[in-house]
C-alpha cells in the first residue's frame, strides 16, 4: 500500500489561477480537446440509448472516462498531444476501484434530488431520474427553482468527494474510499479557492453565453436568439473542455504542489 498523499492549502486567488492555467493548456491543443469532449459525449449518448442498462453503464463509466481526460492533460504537460486515444486510458487502469465511484455519484445525486423534493413535491426528481417532463414550462412548476437550488447545494459534498478521487486511485494507488475522503478533505481545506474557481467557471459557462443570447434576442428577435445560441455554443464547448483540463491542473497543484512533469516518461505522476 502506498503512503497517504499529502495536499497543500492555497490562497483564494489560486482559484482564478487554476482556470487561467487550464485555459492555457486548452488553447495550445484546442482541436484535440474539443475532439475529446465530442468523443466522450458521443460515447455517452450511444450508451444511454441501450435499453435497460445504458444509463447505468454511462454513470458507472463516468469516472473511468475522467481518467482519460486526466491522462490527456498529463500527456500534454509531457509535451505530447492529448490525442483521442487517451480517452480510454482509464480502461487500462484500476477499473475495479474506479467503477464504485460511479455508484457513489449516482447515489449522491439521487439523494440530493430526494431531499429537494420537499420543495416541489418531487417534480425535479421525477424529471431528472425518470424523464417525466410535465406539460408547459418546467420552470413554472411551483417550487422547482428552490428545488434546483437545494439539490445543487446537497450535491456539493458528493461532487467534491469525487473531484480528485479518480486521479488519486490511478496516479497514487489509493483505495476507493480513501480517495473519496482525501478528495473531500482537500476540496474543503481549499474551499475559498474552490469557490473563486467555481464562480469564474460560472461567469464564462453561464453568464457570458446568457448575455450573448439575451442581447441577440433583444436586438434581432427570435432569429437573433438562435444566432446568439450559435455564437455562444463554441464558448460553452470550450469552457467544458477547460473544466476537464482544470481537474488535472487543480489535482496537480494540490497533491503535487511545485513538482514539474518531465518531458519524457511512460508512467503518470505518483506519490
Amino acid at each position: 500500500m502506498s503512503t497517504l498523499p499529502v495536499f497543500v492549502r492555497l490562497p483564494a486567488a489560486r482559484g482564478w489561477a487554476w482556470l487561467v492555467h487550464a485555459h492555457a493548456l486548452f488553447a495550445r491543443a484546442r482541436l484535440y480537446w474539443l475532439l475529446l469532449i465530442l468523443g466522450y459525449w458521443l460515447i455517452t449518448i450511444m450508451l444511454t440509448i441501450v435499453p435497460f442498462i445504458g444509463v447505468a453503464a454511462a454513470t458507472l463509466l463516468k469516472p473511468v472516462f475522467a481518467v482519460g481526460f486526466l491522462a490527456a492533460a498529463w500527456s500534454q504537460e509531457k509535451g505530447e498531444a492529448p490525442r483521442l486515444s487517451r480517452l480510454f486510458a482509464g480502461f487500462r487502469s484500476n477499473v475495479r476501484a474506479l467503477l464504485p465511484l460511479g455508484a457513489v455519484y449516482a447515489a449522491g445525486i439521487a439523494l440530493a434530488l430526494a431531499i429537494s423534493s420537499v420543495m416541489d413535491g418531487g417534480a425535479l426528481m421525477r424529471l431528472i431520474l425518470f424523464g417525466e417532463a410535465p406539460e408547459g414550462n418546467v420552470m413554472a412548476i411551483p417550487g422547482i427553482q428552490s428545488a434546483m437550488a437545494l439539490a445543487a447545494l446537497c450535491a456539493v459534498p458528493t461532487l467534491l468527494a469525487l473531484w480528485f478521487a479518480p486521479a488519486l486511485i490511478v496516479f497514487q494507488d489509493q483505495p476507493t474510499f480513501t480517495a473519496l475522503s482525501l478528495s473531500l478533505r482537500a476540496a474543503f481545506s481549499n474551499f475559498t479557492a474552490v469557490v473563486i474557481y467555481a464562480m469564474s467557471v460560472f461567469l464564462f459557462w453561464v453568464v457570458i453565453p446568457g448575455i450573448i443570447i439575451s442581447m441577440s434576442a433583444v436586438l434581432f428577435g427570435e432569429t437573433g436568439a438562435l444566432f446568439g445560441v450559435a455564437l455562444a455554443t463554441p464558448i460553452t464547448l470550450s469552457v467544458v473542455a477547460v473544466i476537464h483540463v482544470a481537474d488535472y491542473v487543480i489535482y496537480r497543484d494540490l497533491f503535487h504542489h511545485g513538482e514539474v512533469v518531465e518531458a519524457k516518461g511512460d508512467t503518470p505522476p505518483s506519490g
